[in-house]
């Protein structure tokens, strides 16, 4: 049973590789941007699909929602990080506890390699993992702070911030293809 999870921890990595984007420079110049398929399509990958359904990963309990979250948060935190989470503002909480409290989250909660909060993060149309983890820190935050969470804003912001970020990558496999084309 070791072996195999040493096994498993080998392949896991591997079968998440996003795919990445290739440049093809036509004779019409034109230049095409289209997805390279690389190992393992996350989605379709039986280990991702087996892990998103467990209640448990490594034996720790993985929320299925951020009520789920709030509520194991409550349990995990005691009284003294909680006053001292509660004291940075609500537009530097994330900033200060994102390097500590959101590494124990991508860790515990498994959010990089797939569970089933990363999943429900990913139903919201939600990016990448680092910004579940913005997400959940702000809305715990204001959830102890009996705010509106504002799910739907904090969605849309993170994916704004992903979409400019993928159009500047693109623009500069542009650029990089019309110089290897020879054009200026």
């Amino acid at each position: 049973m070791k072996h195999l999870k040493i096994l498993l921890l080998l392949i896991v990595p591997i079968s998440f590789i996003q795919a990445q984007d290739s440049i093809k420079v036509t004779k019409a110049d034109k230049v095409i941007i289209k997805p390279q398929k690389k190992r393992g399509d996350f989605l379709n990958d039986s280990i991702y699909q087996a892990r998103i359904k467990e209640p448990k990963l490594d034996g720790m309990y993985i929320p299925m929602d951020l009520n789920d979250v709030y509520r194991e948060l409550d349990k995990l935190m005691d009284e003294e990080a909680k006053k001292t989470f509660m004291a940075f503002s609500d537009d530097e909480v994330d900033a200060k506890t994102h390097a500590t409290l959101g590494a124990w989250l991508e860790n515990k909660w498994s959010l990089s390699e797939g569970s089933r909060l990363s999943e429900w993060f990913r139903k919201l149309q939600v990016p990448h993992y680092e910004y579940m983890i913005g997400i959940i820190i702000t809305s715990y935050h204001r959830h102890l702070h009996e705010k509106d969470i504002k799910l739907k804003e904090q969605v849309l912001f993170f994916r704004k911030i992903w979409n400019d970020k993928q159009k500047l990558k693109a623009k500069d496999m542009i650029k990089r293809g019309e110089v290897q084309s020879g054009e200026k």
